[in-house]
């Protein structure tokens, strides 16, 4: 009985050849708010393209900044989600403004049938 999200994917193809297809379709996912995380996110140092009046919104998430050239820069990395914790409000905002897509989603492959035999993938 197969229960929750499932599919099932025939081939003729090699498994490793069908593995990489898949991983290679992953598609790239902003974070929304009360989703939780599937892994750590971190915001990088560097120019953000933000103007200066938004300063305020990086400093409530105690992101150290400062103005270069007209726009915020980011002093140093700054992991603002953890891996299992829920989106907040703030932290969707954020990695929208800064078009950070930090989660990917597909299919994921646990395990396989092969002439016969049932095994996990390692």
């Amino acid at each position: 009985r197969i229960r929750l999200n499932v599919g099932l994917v025939f081939t003729n193809e090699e498994l490793t050849d069908l593995r990489q297809l898949l991983e290679e379709n992953k598609v790239q996912s902003v974070a929304k708010v009360g989703a939780i995380s599937p892994c750590d996110v971190v915001i990088p140092k560097g120019d953000t393209g933000l103007i200066p009046t938004e300063t305020a919104f990086l400093q409530a998430l105690q992101i150290s900044s400062k103005i270069n050239k007209g726009q915020i820069q980011i002093m140093q990395p700054k992991l603002i989600i953890e891996k299992g914790e829920k989106v907040g409000q703030s932290e969707a905002t954020l990695l929208k403004k800064l078009d950070i897509k930090p989660f990917k989603y597909g299919l994921e492959v646990l395990s396989c049938f092969s002439e016969g035999n049932m095994f996990d993938v390692a």
